[in-house]
């Protein structure tokens, strides 16, 4: 997914953005996605990326994004393309011409996830919101765009165990949320089953 991703974000981005930075985190990989990611880096000198000793999940990898992230805007994004390039530019509109310190993502009805998924999703977050004390807009993911204010807000956070989408809403700030479709996966298989999802459910409601 790496060159198909690069060529993607520059398509979509390198004309609008005048500063890009584009921050992998391998999280643990086996496979040859170390080996790519130097490669990218030696290539185009927007490319970085940090590599971790083992896999530490996506909650971890994500936070070690945002903390290493030097832009004054930053963007947790998917590397498969589920997370299209071009509604980052949507994004910056909101955060630059409305003022929003942060602008989320939300998967549109109309995506190519399975009824199950879309089922289960959509019963957990009516779950979450009943019982916790911050809301989670229901469909919105990590896709989204954090000022750096709310970057340095959820640097000063502690936790170990991370639940990412209670974090977004507990720190605050102005935030919208803008719909987008979310595209099948072009290149490999996810390995975030359904057992990983329950698990994750249980940390953010627990």
């Amino acid at each position: 997914n790496i060159a198909p991703f690069l060529s993607a974000v520059f398509s979509a981005l390198e004309n609008h953005v005048p500063a890009l930075e584009v921050l992998f985190v391998d999280d643990g990989s086996k496979d040859a996605t170390l080996a790519r990611l130097r490669a990218a880096a030696e290539a185009d000198a927007r490319v970085k990326y940090l590599s971790f000793s083992r896999n530490f999940g996506k909650e971890t990898a994500m936070t070690a994004g945002i903390e290493h992230a030097l832009g004054d805007a930053v963007v947790p994004i998917d590397v498969d393309l589920q997370h299209p390039p071009e509604v980052i530019l949507e994004f910056v509109r909101y955060w630059q011409e409305e003022g929003y310190d942060m602008v989320y993502g939300i998967r549109h009805e109309d995506n190519d996830e399975t009824a199950t998924k879309k089922t289960t999703s959509g019963l957990f977050y009516r779950l979450f919101n009943r019982v916790a004390h911050t809301e989670i807009p229901p469909s919105a993911g990590d896709f989204r765009l954090l000022d750096r204010r709310v970057v340095e807000a959820m640097k000063q956070l502690p936790e170990r165990n991370r639940f990412m989408k209670g974090l977004y809403s507990w720190v605050g700030f102005r935030s919208v949320g803008i719909p987008y479709r979310q595209p099948a996966r072009r290149f490999g298989e996810s390995r975030f089953n359904y057992w990983k999802l329950w698990n994750f459910a249980l940390d953010g409601v627990v």
